[in-house]
């Protein structure tokens, strides 16, 4: 930054940490990414009961060098008759104890407030300078995130189309936004070889390995695993598919889903893994696919971690032609199918298992993501910060 004394920098996010999700993937990679830059890093997370028993570094593969601090919360997540409730009470409870713990122990005018958890840091505004907003989520059109979006010095939005549509209905100056995407641990995905993932599946030559890794469902919406299980279904035996992540229950659900369709001697369900671990699950596959649906959700606000992460496994890749994955790849460096129809996913599917042109635009895929990985993103942050 401009003011060599703002060293320190708070990252506040509202989820189980370690957890399970791609948010606290994002957070753990930009803690270690600021710190690698020059930042002593403090992540202020909830105290949840159910969480994690693995470490920070165990779970995602990194150094961890930055600290962790857990502030006490009102945690009613594990009791059914409160569950509706419980997340309003949980997210109410951290941004007031975020704000006295970050009020009480952070020198205001030598801090960066960093977060893309609106509550806590509209409260942090109102007595730190230096405060930045990710925008993750589109912010609603209410009194709470005008007040927010006014105070914070900088907002950084993870596409284009957010960017956009800030700048329309908050009245943003431009050079208030920062337009950054997610990012990738290009060199940990990019050495990963799968052989050992192979060997468990048991695949006999000529096999063609269909993965796809992430959860199969966001904030309860569908991510496109139905579609790409009936499109698995129409190609010759030789395609299996392999699907990474999903809680218990939307695994239990999509099981029944290949036995009605009867795939799942075709299909593998791993469940959730470790976030260190997805590399060489990636590696071990011949396609990635990405089947998102064609919602406004998915269309615009989405920047998903799993296709940088695919374009850094440098394997060929086949996704939806939507907006939002249309600003990271084009048709040099993947297959682009017509999202929500099936027959379109098998044909991409088809196409990259037997194209000349797959590796050529697996490469051009790990070329472009060069540029995405989480010490880069931080960096170019970080100048956006400086300009104030």
């Amino acid at each position: 930054m401009s003011d060599p004394l703002i060293n320190t920098l708070y990252l506040i996010f509202h989820g189980r940490f370690p957890g399970e999700k791609a948010a606290a993937v994002f957070a753990a990679e930009s803690a270690q990414a600021f710190a690698d830059n020059g930042f002593s890093v403090t992540v202020v997370v909830p105290r949840r009961l159910a969480r994690l028993k693995e470490s920070v570094e165990q779970c995602y593969g990194i150094k961890g060098n930055f600290r962790t601090v857990f502030v006490p919360i009102l945690d009613l997540f594990e009791i059914p008759l409160v569950k509706t409730m419980a997340f309003k009470i949980s997210y109410s409870t951290f941004s007031i104890s975020t704000f006295f713990y970050i009020l009480f122990s952070a020198k205001r005018r030598h801090t960066v407030i960093y977060s893309n958890e609106s509550l806590p840091l509209l409260l942090l505004s109102f007595f730190f300078p230096n405060t930045f907003y990710e925008v993750h989520d589109f912010p609603r059109h209410s009194l709470l995130h005008r007040i927010l979006l006014s105070l914070v010095k900088g907002v950084i939005v993870t596409n284009r189309s957010k960017k956009g549509e800030l700048a329309r209905q908050f009245g943003l100056a431009d050079r208030k936004l920062f337009y950054e995407p997610n990012a990738v641990d290009v060199e940990g995905f990019a050495k990963a070889i799968g052989v050992t993932v192979r060997k468990k599946l048991n695949l006999s030559p000529g096999t063609v390995l269909v993965g796809y890794a992430g959860a199969l469902k966001t904030m309860g919406m569908e991510k496109g695993i139905g579609l790409l299980l009936e499109a698995v279904a129409s190609l010759p035996p030789r395609f299996r598919l392999l699907i990474v992540g999903g809680n218990t229950d939307d695994v239990s659900a999509y099981k029944a889903v290949s036995r009605t369709l009867h795939i799942s001697d075709r299909v593998a369900f791993v469940g959730w893994v470790r976030h260190s671990e997805v590399s060489e699950y990636l590696a071990a596959c011949d396609i990635l696919v990405a089947p998102f649906p064609d919602t406004p959700h998915y269309r615009f606000l989405m920047s998903p971690l799993k296709i940088f992460e695919y374009m850094a496994a440098g394997k060929p890749i086949v996704a939806s032609r939507l907006e939002s994955i249309t600003e990271l790849l084009n048709d040099d460096s993947a297959y682009l199918v017509t999202p929500g129809d099936g027959k379109f996913l098998a044909q991409g599917i088809q196409t990259a298992a037997s194209s000349p042109d797959a590796r050529t635009k697996a490469l051009h895929a790990k070329e472009l993501v060069q540029n995405h990985s989480w010490n880069k993103r931080a960096r170019r942050i970080i100048d956006f910060f400086g300009k104030y």
